[in-house]
C-alpha cells in the first residue's frame, strides 16, 4: 500500500484520490460486467420471444387464412385464379426464411417447416391444374385433404419451433439467473475487499498526516525549548513542505534575530560604559580639580566647597549603583551639580536655567540621556560662540510622555553638518569620531531601553543655535511599567 501511494504521489489529496478511485474501480467494474451480462441475456431473451410470438402468428396463417381460401376456392365460392393463397404462401415463406437466417434455437424446425411449405405450394399449383383440366368435385375434395394434411404438418412443425424457442427460453433464463446470482456473491466479495482496502487507506493515511504533524509538533516543541539549530526534516506529504520550510526559516530567523539581540544588548553595555567613561574622562576631572586648587589659593572656601561637594553627587549620581534607571530629581540634581561645576570653569560665557516641575521628580527616566546632552550643547555650542550664550533644559509631561529638550543659543550646526549627525542616528554601527559618540549612545540606548523607533531629534541653524529633544513614555519605576 504504501509503494502504491509512493508511486502516484507524495500528496495527501494524491493518496486520496487514488483511495478513491481503486474503490470505485473496485465496484464499478463487476457492476458494469454484470450490466453488460445480464443485458445479453435478457435480449437473448427478448429475441426468443419475439421469435415465438412470430412463429405463433405463422400458424393462424396457414390452418385459417390459407387452408379457409382453398377450401372456397374448391367449394366455389371463388375461383382459383382470383384467389390470394400464393399470396399468403410467400408472405409466410418470406418470414420463415427471416427467422430460419436469425440462427436460432429453431433453425432446424423452421427448415423443415420451410421445405414442408414448398411441397404444399406443389400441392396447391397441382390443384389449380387439375381445376382447369375440368376435374370433378370429388376429385378437388381429395387434392384438398391432402393439402391440409400437409398444411396440418406445417402447423406441427411450427409448433416444434415454438418448443425449441421455448427451451432456448428456458436456458436464457437459467442462465441470466446464473449470472444475478455470481454477480451478487462477486460483488458482496468485492465490497468486503473493498472495506478491507479502505481499512488499509484510511489507517495509511491517518499515518501519513499523523507522522508529519508529531514530527512537526516536536521540532516547534524544540524550538521552544531554545534548540534554534535543528531542522525538520521535509515531510512524507507535500501538502505540509511549505509549513515545514516556514518552520525552518522562523527557526533560522529566530536564531538570526537572537543573535542581533545579543550584539545589541553588547552594543548598548559598550555605551553606557562609553558614557560613563566620557563622564569621568581625565581632562574633565583634571580641569575641575584644578578650579578646586584655584579656588581653595584664593580662599574661597564655600565655592570649594559647592564645587567638591557637587563633583560628589555628579559622580555618585552617574554611577547610581548599577541601577538603569533613576528618578527625575537625582537626574535634575546630577545636572546642576554638572552645571555648576562647568560654570565655574567658564564663569561668564555659560548661562543655564533648568525647568522640570516638581509634580514630575518621582518618575523615572533612563540614566546619562540628558547630561550628554548638556554637554554636546557647552563644548559644541556656547563655548564655541563668542561672548558665550545660555543653556536651556526643559523636561515636561505630554500625556503618557515625557518630553525633554535641550537648547542652546551657541555656534550652531551648518547644513551638511546637521545631515551628517542625523544619518549618525540611522548607521547601524559605532561612528568614528568620539564627538559624534555621546549623541550616537543617547539615541541608540532611547530606542533600545524605550523600545520605539524614534530616539534623537535635533534642528539647528549655523550662528543662532541648537536644539535637542526626546519624547519617551512615562515610567513610575524603575523600567517596569509605563503609564
Amino acid at each position: 500500500m504504501r509503494k502504491l501511494f509512493s508511486r502516484f504521489g507524495g500528496s495527501l489529496q494524491g493518496r486520496i484520490t487514488l483511495s478513491i478511485f481503486v474503490v470505485l474501480l473496485m465496484m464499478l467494474i463487476p457492476a458494469i460486467a454484470s450490466i453488460g451480462m445480464m443485458t445479453s441475456y435478457a435480449r437473448q431473451y427478448h429475441d426468443v420471444i419475439t421469435r415465438m410470438d412470430r412463429i405463433s402468428t405463422l400458424s393462424p396463417v396457414i390452418s385459417d387464412d390459407l387452408l379457409g381460401e382453398m377450401w372456397s376456392i374448391v367449394a366455389g365460392r371463388e375461383t382459383f385464379e382470383k384467389g390470394n393463397q400464393f399470396h399468403t404462401l410467400d408472405s409466410v415463406c418470406r418470414e420463415m426464411d427471416q427467422l430460419i437466417a436469425a440462427d436460432s434455437s429453431s433453425r432446424l424446425e423452421m427448415t423443415m417447416a420451410r421445405k414442408t411449405m414448398n411441397t404444399l405450394r406443389k400441392y396447391i399449383a397441382n390443384l389449380g391444374a387439375q381445376m382447369q383440366a375440368g376435374s370433378t368435385v370429388d376429385q378437388d375434395e381429395q387434392t384438398l385433404e391432402e393439402i391440409r394434411n400437409v398444411g396440418s404438418l406445417v402447423v406441427d412443425m411450427l409448433g416444434d419451433a415454438i418448443t425449441a424457442e421455448i427451451g432456448a427460453a428456458m436456458n436464457a433464463s437459467n442462465q441470466l439467473q446464473r449470472v444475478v446470482r455470481g454477480t451478487l456473491f462477486f460483488e458482496l466479495c468485492l465490497l468486503l475487499v473493498a472495506l478491507v482496502f479502505a481499512s488499509i487507506a484510511q489507517r495509511s493515511l491517518g499515518r501519513a498526516i499523523s507522522r508529519p504533524i508529531v514530527e512537526l509538533k516536536r521540532f516547534a516543541g524544540m524550538i521552544a525549548a531554545g534548540h534554534l539549530d535543528v531542522r525538520a526534516p521535509p515531510p512524507g506529504v507535500s501538502e505540509l513542505s511549505e509549513l515545514t520550510n516556514s518552520l525552518n526559516t522562523m527557526a533560522g530567523k529566530l536564531s538570526e534575530l537572537i543573535e542581533e539581540n545579543i550584539r545589541e544588548q553588547e552594543n548598548l553595555k559598550k555605551s553606557e560604559m562609553r558614557a560613563l567613561q566620557a563622564q569621568i574622562a581625565p581632562h574633565f576631572l583634571y580641569n575641575t580639580l584644578d578650579a578646586i586648587i584655584w579656588l581653595a589659593e584664593a580662599r574661597k572656601t564655600s565655592e570649594v566647597i559647592t564645587v567638591t561637594r557637587s563633583l560628589s553627587n555628579f559622580f555618585r549620581i552617574s554611577l547610581s549603583g548599577g541601577q538603569d534607571w533613576i528618578t527625575i530629581r537625582q537626574e535634575v540634581e546630577n545636572l546642576q551639580g554638572y552645571l555648576t561645576i562647568q560654570k565655574v570653569r567658564y564663569r561668564d560665557i555659560l548661562d543655564y536655567d533648568i525647568r522640570a516641575d516638581e509634580s514630575l521628580y518621582d518618575l523615572y527616566i533612563l540614566k546619562l540621556v540628558i547630561q550628554p546632552l548638556v554637554e554636546n550643547a557647552i563644548y559644541h555650542g556656547i563655548k564655541n560662540r563668542r561672548g558665550g550664550g545660555k543653556l536651556l533644559v526643559s523636561v515636561e509631561r505630554q500625556g503618557a510622555f515625557l518630553s525633554v529638550k535641550v537648547t542652546d543659543d551657541g555656534a550652531g550646526m551648518p547644513p551638511e553638518r546637521l545631515e551628517m549627525v542625523r544619518n549618525t542616528f540611522e548607521a547601524s554601527g559605532m561612528p568614528d569620531t568620539e564627538s559624534g559618540y555621546g549623541l550616537y549612545s543617547v539615541d541608540k540606548r532611547l530606542k533600545l531601553y524605550y523600545n520605539q523607533p524614534e530616539g534623537l531629534k535635533v534642528t539647528s541653524a549655523q550662528g543662532e543655535g541648537t536644539t535637542i529633544e526626546f519624547c519617551v513614555p512615562i515610567h513610575v519605576s524603575r523600567g517596569d511599567g509605563d503609564v
